[in-house]
């Protein structure tokens, strides 16, 4: 449990939609993912559209909460993972959005596998902020990412190399940004 969001009450937390790789899976982007939920589950409930290729679940419904509980030293959890083809598409994240009344959208992964929920930003952003924690890390600078990045209502950059190609590439353009490196406060 992280100590800088104390606890809420279930009732009492905001709901985030985090749309990544399958948590239950051992990649980079599931690991983040995972860790971000186990560290922050007594202060937001959490439902996440689980990213692969072909998904053998696709279409299931799974509720990790006991086991976030386990890990957590929590007992009142709420993580409800949905296994997707790919990241889903824009029915799925409509049906959702519907059905599980988020209060934001956090994204984790490489923008190119959120077109879906990029071309339809608008349509979400009217209720629902859209969050980025992204990577970017190879040269030359992405300016092909800014149309992404300025559909999200804050951009948030996990390395410092990612940091700093971040704001080589919002100078184009007008994002919201926060720097997550705690030794590089502004």
């Amino acid at each position: 449990m992280n100590s800088e969001f104390k606890y809420l009450p279930p009732e009492k937390r905001k709901k985030i939609m985090l749309i990544t790789d399958d948590i239950r899976v051992h990649s980079g982007v599931a690991t983040v993912g995972r860790e971000i939920i186990i560290h922050t589950a007594q202060y937001f409930n959490w439902v996440v559209i689980g990213g692969s290729i072909k998904h053998p679940d696709s279409g299931k419904r799974f509720d990790l909460s006991q086991d976030t509980n386990t890990i957590s030293n929590l007992t009142d959890s709420s993580v409800i993972l949905y296994p997707a083809d790919g990241y889903g598409n824009q029915e799925l994240v409509r049906g959702l959005i519907e059905h599980e009344k988020p209060d934001a959208i956090m994204l984790i992964t490489d923008p190119r596998y959120f077109t879906h929920i990029f071309q339809m930003e608008n349509e979400i952003r009217k209720n629902i902020p859209i969050t980025y924690l992204n990577i970017w890390d190879d040269y030359p600078v992405c300016l092909y990412n800014l149309p992404f990045y300025e559909s999200c209502d804050l951009l948030m950059g996990i390395s410092k190399q990612t940091v700093n190609i971040n704001k080589l590439t919002l100078e184009h353009g007008n994002v919201p940004y926060i720097d997550l490196d705690k030794n590089n406060k502004k």
